[in-house]
């Protein structure tokens, strides 16, 4: 029930989105690294790398006419992470995040930086995850995405995201606390869709 809820708050959160503008300002891809910690009975941290994509769709101004200022939006982030090799146990890990929620751009000269907090899923296979009795191959879970970056544009239509930081939450089944804790960092391109 709780995964249900989950999957319907952010098509929900982007349908609004979609509702009100079709089309996102921007669309961002970059290489993505993270940095997990171990699973139960293995020491220490482990990496994936991969990819990942953002959405972001900006909301209107409180007075048409304002100075620029802190601008808000709806942000949606898509990524997956691999990794063939656990801290030796035997077996990898491909993780896949699906999250929403708003973004804070400042206004600053050359460089565009933002924050966002993002919620949504997580899926998790090609693993093992206790459930029960049993040992599944894949799981899902809840996911928070407390995350900043930085866009240098290029010209008006292309920005370099020199660097992208993000903690991320995972619930997935692992025998002991069911909590993960990840630090992602990524670098990419950003496309500017509509005048910034």
């Amino acid at each position: 029930m709780q995964k249900a809820w989950l999957v319907f708050a952010t098509l929900s959160c982007l349908g609004v989105v979609l509702h009100a503008q079709a089309i996102p300002s921007e669309i961002g891809v970059r290489y993505s690294a993270q940095i997990s910690n171990g699973p139960a009975g293995s020491c220490g941290c482990f990496t994936l790398q991969g990819a990942a994509a953002d959405f972001n769709w900006n909301l209107p101004p409180k007075r048409a006419g304002a100075k620029p200022g802190p601008r808000l939006s709806l942000a949606f982030d898509a990524g997956m992470e691999h990794t063939g090799n656990m801290n030796g146990v035997g077996y990898g890990l491909t993780l896949s995040t699906f999250a929403a929620g708003p973004r804070l751009t400042l206004p600053v000269r050359r460089v565009r930086p933002f924050a966002q907090a993002l919620f949504g899923m997580a899926h998790g296979a090609n693993s093992e995850f206790p459930q029960s009795s049993t040992l599944s191959s894949s799981a899902n879970s809840f996911a928070l995405d407390l995350g900043a970056g930085a866009d240098l544009p290029l010209n008006k239509h292309l920005a370099l995201r020199f660097l992208q930081l993000d903690y991320l939450r995972t619930a997935l089944p692992n025998n002991t606390t069911n909590w993960q804790n990840n630090l992602r960092i990524g670098a990419g391109l950003t496309l500017y869709l509509s005048h910034q």
